[in-house]
Order: C-alpha cells, then sequence, then structure tokens
C-alpha cells in the first residue's frame, strides 16, 4: 500500500513459502516436512576446469505433496488422507489484514 505520495510503503501480504521461518514451523507442527530435491548434472564444455558435474538443487518443497508453496487451493494428493495427504499441512486459510482506509492511502496494489 502506497502512503503520504508514496513516501511510504507497507506491505500488505507475505509469500507462503515453505521456506518462511512461520511456514516452516506451521508445517512440521501439523505432521508435515519440508525437503529438496538434488540431482548430479554433468556439465558439457567445464572438463579441462576440473568440473565433470556438479549437484543442481530444486525447489523447496512441503510433503505430503510436491508442491513449493504451502497454502494453495486443490493439490488432492497433498490434501487427501487416502492419497497419503494431511489436510493440516498445505492449507487455504489465507492471511487478512484489516484496517480502515485513510486520507494519506494513496493506492494498493492487488497481484497474484
Amino acid at each position: 500500500m502506497s502512503v503520504d505520495g508514496g513516501e511510504k510503503i507497507y506491505p500488505l501480504s507475505r509469500d507462503h513459502r515453505p521456506t518462511d521461518e512461520i511456514e516452516t514451523k506451521r508445517i512440521i507442527e501439523a505432521g508435515g516436512k519440508i525437503y529438496q530435491t538434488q540431482t548430479m548434472a554433468k556439465i558439457p564444455g567445464l572438463g579441462g576446469l576440473g568440473i565433470k558435474s556438479q549437484y543442481l538443487l530444486g525447489p523447496h518443497r512441503v510433503l505430503p505433496g510436491r508442491l513449493s508453496v504451502s497454502r494453495t487451493f486443490g493439490d488432492i494428493e497433498a490434501k487427501l488422507q487416502k492419497y497419503g495427504g494431511n489436510p493440516n499441512v498445505v492449507i487455504a486459510i489465507p492471511d487478512i489484514k484489516a484496517f480502515r482506509i485513510q486520507k494519506d492511502h494513496d493506492f494498493i496494489v492487488l497481484g497474484c
């Protein structure tokens, strides 16, 4: 949110990533885990430097499921127990901020 002609900026939301400290704690307390895939990849053209391969790390993901976000609608594998899911780990409950609009509030940006 822009305030005072852009002199102040206030965030109204935050990304729900598995690596966020609050989300990590919530996921683990709900019985979930956070993991990161590793792949050994050959690197063409770097053999002369003594580098033939290296580990490539994938995004952090939430288990159960394979999502790299911690809150979302859908994903039956992450949420339904009959598919190995846990409805308390990947959730769709948003963070909500409520406030009264003031004269010094210029605008808010909504994006997805």
